[in-house]
């Protein structure tokens, strides 16, 4: 290699090791160094005022191996909240990604771009909208006197529901306003990647005399394989995770919906919040998080045995 060429490719990688900078900062400081805390999860912490968080969780605190963990699995509220956890994680992974690619085909198929464009506006918008939004704008639809559901059942002769005291109504409400909030941006990531599509396939399908939905299952859906399998990969990885605002800001944190509210996140902050206790909320979250590792990585290695250009 001339030195000309190899001082080019010094200089062409320090510039992007430069661009990289702010993000591998943001990730030393808020992703790597609070990896200590990891030490909570197996340390029954006695803080004593006064001592600094380091000395007080390795000088004061006692080793307790894995009795937070035994504590949490013997908990009777932990068969509930895995059940509830797992249960919507899994209508999730589905509904992410039947619906956003139903909607992705559809939208690219449309000709006009006014309407295309207004569909694709209408369905992104809720994604940034926060959740504290999204539950008092559920409140004012559900609340129990001045609530727009209520008046229009007593319009029709019905009674009023306290929707905030009836559990039985909020495993669809809470399925339904996370599609209503997601949808439209997994979409777009469809469609992003829909519009990569090599066009002479489908012109190719067209002079075979394939119609829309032959183009749909012998093109298009082979040509999403990759993107599908990722956020298959990434969902699946994540099983055990749940959005904490869909769960404890969207039903107001209410006491009577909790069977069917409490999932893992919701545990770990009310452990943490309300009880201050660091070291089962540690623990909670420690197994949340090596159980997705390991889900992640089995995803992975199924994906690439059945497919190995799908694969992370």
């Amino acid at each position: 290699m001339r030195p000309h060429r190899r001082k080019d490719i010094r200089k062409e990688n320090r510039d992007l090791m430069l661009m990289s900078l702010p993000a591998m900062v943001w990730y030393i400081l808020f992703c790597y160094l609070p990896l200590f805390g990891v030490a909570f999860a197996f340390k029954r912490f006695t803080p004593v005022p006064g001592k600094s968080l380091f000395v007080n969780l390795f000088a004061n605190s006692k080793w307790v191996g894995l009795d937070n963990f035994s504590f949490l699995i013997r908990s009777s509220q932990m068969p509930q909240i895995i059940f509830n956890t797992l249960f919507y994680n899994l209508i999730f992974l589905v509904t992410g990604i039947v619906l956003p690619v139903f909607l992705a085909i559809v939208l690219t198929e449309i000709h006009g771009k006014h309407v295309s464009g207004m569909v694709q506006m209408v369905t992104v918008l809720p994604y940034f909208l926060s959740w504290v939004i999204v539950g008092y704008c559920l409140y004012g639809f559900l609340a129990t006197n001045e609530g727009q559901v209520n008046h229009m059942l007593r319009f029709f002769g019905e009674g009023a529901v306290q929707w905030y005291q009836s559990p039985k109504y909020w495993r669809v409400i809470l399925i339904l306003t996370e599609i209503w909030k997601t949808t439209g941006y997994s979409m777009v990531i469809y469609m992003c990647a829909i519009t990569a599509v090599d066009r002479s396939l489908y012109e190719s399908a067209t002079l075979d005399g394939a119609g829309f939905w032959d183009k749909v299952r012998y093109v298009t859906i082979p040509q999403l394989h990759p993107t599908i399998s990722t956020i298959f990969i990434l969902s699946v990885g994540s099983i055990l995770a749940s959005d904490f605002g869909l769960f404890y800001q969207v039903p107001l944190d209410s006491n009577s919906l909790q069977p069917v509210t409490q999932t893992l996140d919701v545990y770990v902050y009310k452990a943490l919040m309300q009880q201050a206790n660091f070291s089962y909320s540690a623990a909670a979250s420690f197994l949340q998080s090596t159980v997705g590792c390991i889900l992640l990585i089995c995803a992975n290695t199924v994906v690439k045995k059945i497919d190995k250009d799908s694969g992370l």
